[in-house]
């Protein structure tokens, strides 16, 4: 223990301490360009690649000098925000003037979350039974991007998430003067099985829209009964917008999801961020995503989701047919009697 908690003073190092225009290429705390590199008017967008962030990036000439005045917090949300995107299925995410707006109101991952992120992170890069991801004291590529998936401040907190997994009984660890030597145990193997297994069994399908009358009839005219034709059940959380944070209800009823539908409908000019947020953290944990919006909601449809197939639907008859279908095409029957 003495030798761990020397090496965890030894991480304590703040992500604050390192300056904004740090390079990428020098393993910057936050994944951001140097502003230098940027000219407005010269330059509308660049392209890095940071291990910090995970690997590469887009960034528009607007959106980095509108990074200047976040905190330190608001950094490492926007890291997590490129992360899910990399895992979403997107190659090189793209950061605009939108996605600083959506990342502001963010709230931290769960711990719980963040634990699962890094012991997945071990489950990818570990391909031997046996084998060990080595992390060093001089902060390396696995660490950096590890530091990066786990929303982590510091390595000492990263660390101290590690400590958590070994507590839990998913990893073992050794903590030595040069870093540490993490691997999954059984029961972590077991528990990666278990996170990358599909709930074929699960008849609830979570439902993440904007709660308002106007929509009403869009769920119980169209997205309710497509559901009950096919053996599924909905299950909502009727609540007011919750700022983009997950909390533990949410959390828990997202897992036993077989699958998500969210509804990017909404009124003019407006973002439904908590849709989003909603429908990233599923893909995240591997739980299959359905899109849809309403036509007349379709311009306001944010960037980065509109390389996914979405059911664009006219009224709550239009979206019952096309979600029946789509169901029936991309996930399958559910296990309730069809309604």
């Amino acid at each position: 223990m003495e030798t761990y908690l020397g090496m965890m003073r030894s991480f304590s190092g703040s992500a604050s301490e390192l300056d904004l225009r740090s390079t990428v290429n020098c393993y910057d705390r936050y994944a951001l360009p140097n502003l230098e590199d940027i000219r407005p008017g010269i330059r509308k967008f660049q392209i890095f690649d940071s291990p910090r962030a995970g690997g590469k990036y887009w960034i528009s000439g607007t959106a980095v000098g509108e990074l200047l005045p976040f905190t330190d917090h608001a950094k490492r949300l926007l890291t997590t925000w490129i992360c899910e995107q990399r895992r979403a299925g997107m190659e090189i995410p793209k950061v605009r003037s939108q996605v600083l707006e959506l990342v502001k109101s963010r709230q931290s991952l769960p711990v719980m979350m963040r634990m699962t992120l890094a012991l997945q992170y071990l489950g990818s890069h570990i391909t031997q039974l046996g084998d060990n991801l080595i992390l060093r004291q001089d902060i390396d590529t696995d660490g950096l991007k590890l530091l990066a998936e786990t929303e982590s401040k510091s390595v000492q907190e990263l660390f101290q998430l590690i400590h958590m997994l070994e507590e839990s009984g998913f990893v073992r660890a050794t903590f030595h003067a040069d870093g540490a030597t993490v691997g999954p145990t059984v029961a972590g193997w077991q528990e990666l099985d278990r996170l990358k297994r599909p709930r074929t069994d699960s008849a609830q399908v979570f439902v993440a829209m904007w709660f308002n009358e106007i929509t009403n009839e869009a769920y119980t005219d169209g997205i309710e009964p497509a559901l009950s034709a096919t053996g599924y059940r909905a299950i909502r959380i009727d609540k007011k917008e919750h700022n983009n944070k997950i909390d533990d209800e949410i959390v828990a009823e997202i897992r036993r999801s077989r699958f998500l539908i969210a509804d990017f409908t909404s009124e003019p000019k407006s973002v439904r961020g908590s849709v989003y947020y909603e429908a990233g953290f599923a893909q995240g944990l591997g739980i299959p995503v359905i899109w849809t919006c309403r036509e007349t909601s379709l311009s306001d449809l944010h960037f980065d989701t509109r390389q996914y197939s979405h059911i664009v639907w006219k009224d709550p008859g239009d979206l019952f047919t096309q979600l029946r279908n789509r169901i029936g095409a991309t996930i399958g029957d559910g296990p309730l009697p069809r309604a």
